[in-house]
């Protein structure tokens, strides 16, 4: 498997965008979704390629430009990729969220899939949501991986927010352990997408 993880926010073209910003530890300073992000990114690309799997960090450039690169990528491919749009939320909810595109067989299954790793590895979401993306429906999430679904049959993609940062009962998973621990579950379910059905 190769596996594609879009630090998202970061690297968009005259833009100085962070992401999200909330104090997760109370210490004054400060937090910004791409601080996080980038932890649960390098203990989910640790897990994998210590598995023995081939990892790609996207960090520059608009998202449509990305999804170009990530198709090109699976393009050369002989096996299944996955791409998932890094990220954080907030806005208080109590719950992770998996988001694919709604005309990927191969996109939900892999949301399904990362979203009950997520579920069991972090007892403080009270809930996984997982959810069909399109230009009218969870259009902001649909953006972050549409150019996804042009590429050829073997890359499927997922929209990944799995905490609040504002919410006190995240704030665990807001620490170096428990980013790690998202990102282990992240890796996790990858691999297990990967290693079951049909690829689409």
């Amino acid at each position: 498997m190769i596996a594609i993880l879009d630090w998202q926010h970061v690297g968009k073209p005259g833009r100085d965008d962070k992401g999200a910003a909330y104090d997760v530890d109370d210490d004054g300073e400060i937090d910004y979704e791409v601080e996080l992000t980038d932890k649960y990114i390098q203990a989910a690309k640790n897990y994998l390629e210590t598995a023995g799997h081939t990892v790609h960090i996207l960090s520059s450039g608009w998202y449509s430009a990305r999804h170009y690169q990530a198709n090109e990528i699976a393009k050369s491919a002989n096996g299944p990729v996955c791409y998932v749009a890094c990220h954080m939320n907030a806005g208080r909810g109590n719950y992770g969220a998996t988001f694919y595109d709604l005309r990927s067989g191969g996109g939900k299954r892999l949301a399904r899939t990362v979203g009950s790793m997520l579920g069991k590895a972090c007892p403080e979401l009270r809930r996984i949501v997982v959810k069909g993306t399109s230009v009218t429906t969870w259009s902001r999430a649909n953006t972050t991986i549409k150019g996804i679904y042009a590429g050829p049959g073997n890359i499927s993609g997922i929209c990944f927010e799995p905490a609040f940062m504002d919410t006190p009962e995240h704030k665990q998973l807001l620490t170096d352990e428990g980013l790690e621990r998202i990102g282990e579950a992240l890796a996790i379910g990858m691999l297990e997408w990967s290693s079951g059905g049909k690829i689409s």
